[in-house]
C-alpha cells in the first residue's frame, strides 16, 4: 500500500474514527500495557494514522517527555499535526518505518498500532526500531493476525477478488494486512532484528456492525486497495461484491440484529 493510497483514505478514516477506536479498544489496552510509558519518556509512534492514539501518548509522556507521532502518508500526518497543535511535547512527522531519521538510542519507547505489517521490509523496520531505542528501551507493536481470524476484513477483499474487481498481491504477502499474522514469524523477526526479550500475545476481538451494509461500507473505504478498486468499478460490479460480502458475513448475524464479526490481532512486546 503506497503512501499516496493511505493519504487518499485519510479523511475516510477520520470520519469513522469513533468506530475504529472503539474496535481497537482491547488491542490498545494490551499495547499500552506492553509499552509501559511513563511521564518524561521519549516516545516514537510509527504508523500513527489519524493521530487519535498520539493524543493519548502525548498525555502519558507529559510536559517533560517527548512524542514524535509519524506516518508514511502525508495525508495522515496532516491530521496528526492538527490534533497535536498546541501540545508542546508532541509533533507529527512523515517517516518511513524502514528508514527512521535521527541518531541511535534516541527513544525510550517505540509504539506502532496496526502499521508494522504494511512495511514491505519488516525486518529492516525492526532493525531501525532497535537502532533508535536506548539500551533497555521497549517496543510495543500491534498487527492484524492471520487472514482466517479476520473475516471482518477478509470477507470484503475476498468478495472483490472473486467478482474480478480486485487483483494483485495476496494480503498475506509482504506489506499486506495479514503479512505478520503468524505469531512465530513475528517473534522470529524481532529476535533476528536483535531484540533480546520478545513476547507475542494473541488478542481476540469482535467487530460489531448494525447491518451487513454498514460492514461493507466501512471496510470498503478503510482499505486503500479495495477503495481504489471499487472507485473505478461499475455499479453492477460493486453490487456483486456487496452481495458476496454479505453472504460471507451471514454466519455472524446476531439473534437481536446486527453482525458480530471476529477479528484477531497480535501484540508484540520486545526490549
Amino acid at each position: 500500500m503506497s503512501a499516496d493510497g493511505w493519504s487518499q483514505v485519510a479523511e475516510a478514516w477520520e470520519a469513522r474514527a469513533g468506530d475504529i477506536e472503539e474496535t481497537h479498544g482491547d488491542v490498545t489496552r494490551v499495547l499500552l500495557e506492553a509499552a509501559g510509558i511513563a511521564a518524561g519518556d521519549r516516545v516514537l509512534e510509527l504508523g500513527a494514522g489519524t493521530g487519535h492514539l498520539a493524543v493519548d501518548l502525548a498525555g502519558l509522556v507529559g510536559p517533560e517527555g517527548r512524542l514524535v507521532a509519524t506516518d508514511v502518508a502525508p495525508g495522515m500526518v496532516a491530521l496528526i499535526t492538527a490534533k497535536l497543535a498546541g501540545v508542546r511535547q508532541a509533533r507529527g512527522a512523515v517517516v518511513d518505518a524502514a528508514a527512521i531519521p535521527g541518531p541511535a538510542e534516541e527513544y525510550d519507547v517505540v509504539v506502532s498500532r496496526m502499521g508494522l505489517m504494511f512495511v514491505p521490509e519488516p525486518l529492516r523496520a525492526l532493525q531501525e526500531i532497535r537502532r533508535v531505542l536506548r539500551p533497555g528501551g521497549r517496543l510495543a507493536a500491534a498487527v492484524w493476525g492471520d487472514m482466517g481470524g479476520n473475516p471482518w476484513m477478509a470477507s470484503v477483499g475476498f468478495a472483490a477478488v472473486v467478482n474480478g474487481v480486485l487483483s494483485g498481491p495476496m494480503p498475506t504477502e509482504p506489506g499486506g494486512p495479514f503479512s505478520l499474522g503468524d505469531p512465530d514469524l513475528l517473534e522470529k523477526l524481532a529476535h533476528d532484528a536483535g531484540f533480546a526479550e520478545v513476547r507475542v500475545e494473541v488478542v481476540e476481538l469482535t467487530r460489531h456492525y448494525a447491518s451487513a451494509t454498514e460492514h461493507f461500507d466501512m471496510v470498503r473505504v478503510l482499505a486503500p486497495p479495495i477503495a481504489a478498486a471499487l472507485a473505478v468499478a461499475t455499479e453492477e460490479q460493486v453490487a456483486a461484491v456487496r452481495r458476496t460480502a454479505e453472504e460471507a458475513v451471514a454466519p455472524y448475524a446476531g439473534d437481536s440484529g446486527g453482525y458480530d464479526v471476529p477479528a484477531r490481532a497480535l501484540v508484540l512486546r520486545a526490549s
